[in-house]
């Protein structure tokens, strides 16, 4: 129980940085070019949360569905037992 609990606050914990990496991105890129800089550092700032921090995130999302479909085959397992009897 405590394990699933840390798990899914790192998993927002993770979400909050990359919103803040694209948020810092865009406005030091703005501060130093403008218009075109702040769209360039957040393009930037994306790109570089998305190969430091993604990872993560798609592993949090194989584990999601991991126990969804263990789920699902567990309701099934039951639903053919108490067919059987």
């Amino acid at each position: 129980m405590l394990s699933k609990l840390v798990v899914d606050i790192y998993t927002d914990l993770i979400e909050v940085c990359l919103w803040l990496l694209l948020i810092i991105g865009f406005v030091i890129g703005w501060q130093l070019y403008g218009v075109i800089g702040g769209l360039g550092g957040l393009l930037v700032s994306a790109l570089f949360g998305s190969l430091s921090f993604g990872a993560f995130l798609v592993f949090n999302d194989i584990r999601a569905e991991v126990i969804r479909v263990r789920e699902t085959l567990t309701k099934m397992e039951n639903q053919l037992y108490h067919f059987s009897k």
